[in-house]
């Protein structure tokens, strides 16, 4: 038989509201040290667990919140994740992840499944620089903030890196080192984010005075394979044309063109210098690396706040761009030779 609020009451003696009051922590509930305690005792020696349903047609909550990721196999969205759901979890939301592989379709069945009251708010991390699915799900009334990625303008809530700041890390750490002839590997050019970084990367070698390689900038590399393929018919060039380094701004091609440094023979940096980008603060490569765990933090806690309406209600005014840092991990140096 399963514990309800009401026998655990029974068994202390005391009304039902006093019992979900202690349970939920409040500080003004009206009831001896004793029973407090002995209330507490028996919910954690019997595994007591609230009926999610009963509190949500009372308080009109369901105490879930969403998380849409746009590829459930990057890694940089498990950095995420796991900080929005440790958030959360602290203020005793649950945080349920899905997963749109970047499809407008896919995001508007995710959310009308979702706005059925199954969740309280949404943590969204797949908008595109023009994404009408942003405004139609304005339309389904569901509060929601985007993380990493934005839209165009500053009319939605939102937060995340410095995208123009983590190509010009890149390119001026390599640029200052010599380097010349520098693949450049970017994400979908239906993302904000990618042009910003790219945008950054010219700027950095600008300053410099040196030109842009644009024949080893490769745009649109969207997994494993894509990074692989560019980085090897980059490498197969003659020796003049080939890259002396490679700055990667997406985690995933990352992951492909690494594959191909070891399957030409290459010495990283003796042969070629590399430049990563990463969620993590702790890279195994030179990475531009950001603040992820803190930008998923800020994230959660202001969607939980507007929940509250504790927070402000103009959502315009969460528009935070968080600082990112390049991290060397001694995989970059000067180029054997300067082409």
């Amino acid at each position: 038989m399963s514990v309800t609020l009401e026998s655990i009451a029974k068994r202390v003696g005391v009304d039902v509201s006093l019992v979900s009051r202690v349970l939920r922590g409040d500080p003004k509930a009206r009831i001896s040290e004793e029973k407090r305690k002995k209330i507490l005792s028996i919910a954690r020696s019997t595994n007591y667990r609230p009926n999610r349903m009963a509190r949500s047609l009372r308080t009109r909550r369901m105490n879930i919140l969403a998380m849409l990721t746009p590829d459930i196999t990057n890694p940089f969205h498990s950095f995420l994740f796991r900080a929005v759901e440790r958030t959360a979890s602290a203020e005793g939301y649950d945080v349920i992840l899905c997963n749109t592989d970047d499809s407008a379709a896919r995001f508007k069945e995710v959310v009308t499944t979702l706005s059925e009251g199954h969740v309280d708010g949404l943590l969204i991390a797949t908008a595109q620089h023009t994404d009408p699915t942003i405004d139609w799900l304005r339309k389904q009334g569901l509060p929601f903030v985007l993380i990493n990625r934005r839209r165009d303008g500053n009319a939605d809530p939102w937060i995340g890196p410095d995208d123009f700041r983590t190509g010009w890390l890149g390119g001026h750490h390599l640029a200052r080192l010599g380097h010349r002839r520098i693949a450049f590997l970017v994400g979908s050019s239906k993302i904000g984010n990618m042009g910003l970084r790219e945008a950054g990367y010219r700027k950095s070698l600008e300053e410099f005075g040196c030109p842009v390689a644009e024949d080893l900038i490769f745009r649109d590399l969207t997994d494993r394979h894509s990074g692989y393929e560019c980085v090897q018919k980059a490498l197969a060039l003659p020796e003049k044309k080939r890259p002396t380094a490679l700055f990667a701004v997406h985690s995933v091609p990352l992951d492909g063109a690494m594959i191909a440094i070891q399957k030409a023979g290459l010495k990283v940096p003796h042969d070629l210098s590399l430049v990563g980008y990463s969620a993590s603060n702790d890279p195994d490569i030179t990475s531009v690396c950001i603040p992820a765990e803190q930008m998923a933090q800020a994230a959660t806690a202001h969607l939980l706040q507007r929940l509250s309406g504790t927070g402000s209600t103009e959502e315009v005014v969460f528009n935070t761009t968080l600082p990112v840092e390049l991290i060397d991990r001694g995989t970059t140096g000067k180029p054997r030779q300067n082409v």
